[in-house]
């Protein structure tokens, strides 16, 4: 009967945490067997010193002990070799698994390396920052914001006005995302909409509004409508951060005070 591939690539995969388990039992299973197989060593070594003694049960030396009991704990000693095998062979593996790995990530750096020379050879620095941009940041799912009015929902997005996606940074969650700067502004508007119409609007509901994803304890603080406060002024600006590959690109900073 032939073995599925994806089994055997699975079970060599395994191997060395098989090994590790069966090393694991090996352990336990020669202390039982040579506890098991004691009261019957001792029961020989008696009886041949009896024989050899005239009659002395314990007048056995150290190396007639030995040669009286030794066949009794064979089936430990066995247990116990072969334990050590599993231990050795397990070591062994693992380490070959770590050899492979690095090869493969000292592999995979050069092809990273080799591919983002290409990319700045052929389309330019611009490109490659456009890339890492779009893979360091979340990306917005651009969500249609719109709002009740008195006879029908209204929207400030303008169809199909294509505008360029940017990189910017949330002061509250310290991440970034990506998305275009009238959908930045509409978001900030309709937040401020809401709260001013009567509503709790919470950390979560402005990230809503943006298209990314919640944080956690975000549907707990926001901003109320109170006598200290009737709108939320947005601090947006625009900085200069290191990608870690090629030094500044531009960012567009989004803060403002959190209420309770």
């Amino acid at each position: 009967m032939k073995l599925d591939p994806k089994i055997g690539r699975r079970l060599k995969r395994a191997s060395p945490t098989i090994l590790t388990c069966i090393g694991a039992a090996g352990v336990v299973a020669t202390a039982v067997l040579a506890v098991k197989a004691t009261p019957k060593a001792d029961s020989l070594i008696k009886a041949d010193s009896r024989r050899n003694h005239d009659g002395d049960p314990y007048a056995a030396t150290k190396l007639e002990a030995v040669k009286s009991c030794w066949k009794c704990y064979i089936p430990a000693a066995a247990t116990g070799v072969a334990t050590i095998i599993c231990i050795f062979g397990a070591n062994t593996l693992n380490k070959k698994q770590q050899a492979s790995l690095a090869s493969a990530y000292a592999l995979v750096n050069r092809s990273y390396s080799d591919y983002k020379h290409k990319l700045k050879e052929l389309y330019g620095e611009d490109a490659h920052k456009k890339i890492m941009e779009s893979i360091a940041a979340e990306k917005s799912s651009m969500p249609p914001i719109t709002a009740t009015g008195g006879f029908s929902n209204s929207s400030l997005e303008f169809e199909d006005a294509n505008e360029e996606q940017r990189l910017f940074y949330d002061s509250f969650s310290k991440r970034y995302f990506q998305a275009t700067i009238s959908q930045v502004l509409q978001a900030e508007y309709h937040i401020n909409r809401n709260m001013v119409l009567g509503a709790f609007v919470t950390l979560n509901d402005f990230y809503d509004f943006l298209g990314i994803s919640h944080v956690e304890g975000g549907d707990v603080v926001g901003w109320l409508l109170s006598d200290s406060m009737y709108w939320i002024d947005f601090d947006n600006s625009k900085a200069m951060v290191d990608d870690g590959l090629n030094g500044e690109i531009p960012c567009y900073v989004v803060d403002a005070m959190l209420g309770p």
